[in-house]
């Protein structure tokens, strides 16, 4: 699947590292709603809880080195128009950037890339864990946004969750589900090493 964000937030699509390992469902109570899924990364592990009707999809989107996918139920990663998905940026040692400074890289490659395009700020979401995500949508005809990203700032990497939809329509309609999934996302933490079976 050729992502439309390919042409809108580059840094979306730019981590670096190795493959995302199996994701589990943590344990929740049965009055609680949809169970957390846990993602392990090469070198940390997040959390995604799926809105209501959505699927999260932990091996469909390896081929593009994303950790975790999600998109209707019913629906497939390949073919959904409207889709959504976490990735994390790491942050190099060497040269570090404030969430800021990722943003305004993402709108200087996306503006150069679709000169009629339109970046709107998009008020802030705070996770269930205090976490502030600042939220950027695109618009890459210049009228009506098709893409949002929002970039949450952790001690070794940003995260960025992102809504795309090439569906007339899609953007508002799966708003919502974008904004559950931003406040239902929690970081568990890094230097975890990635769970594997035991050797026989």
């Amino acid at each position: 699947m050729i992502l439309f964000a390919l042409a809108i937030a580059p840094a979306a699509l730019a981590a670096p590292g190795k493959p995302a390992a199996r994701s589990k469902p943590a344990a929740t109570a049965a009055s609680s709603g949809p169970a957390l899924t846990l993602v392990y990364g090469d070198d940390h592990v997040f959390g995604i809880t799926p809105p209501a009707g959505w699927t999260v999809d932990d091996t469909s989107g390896l081929g593009s080195k994303i950790r975790v996918v999600l998109y209707p139920r019913g629906q497939k990663w390949a073919s959904a128009p409207t889709v959504m998905y976490a990735n994390p940026l790491h942050q190099d040692e060497r040269a570090r950037k404030t969430v800021a400074q990722m943003i305004d890289h993402d709108v200087k490659a996306f503006r150069k890339a679709q000169p009629k395009g339109k970046v709107t700020v998009a008020p802030i979401l705070r996770t269930t864990k205090g976490k502030v995500a600042e939220v950027r949508y695109f618009a890459a005809d210049g009228t009506e946004a098709h893409e949002a990203v929002a970039y949450i700032p952790e001690d070794d990497l940003v995260m960025l969750l992102v809504l795309s939809s090439r569906e007339p329509g899609g953007f508002r309609k799966a708003l919502p589900a974008f904004e559950t999934m931003v406040k239902g996302y929690q970081f568990v933490g890094g230097d975890i090493q990635t769970p594997s079976a035991p050797k026989k």
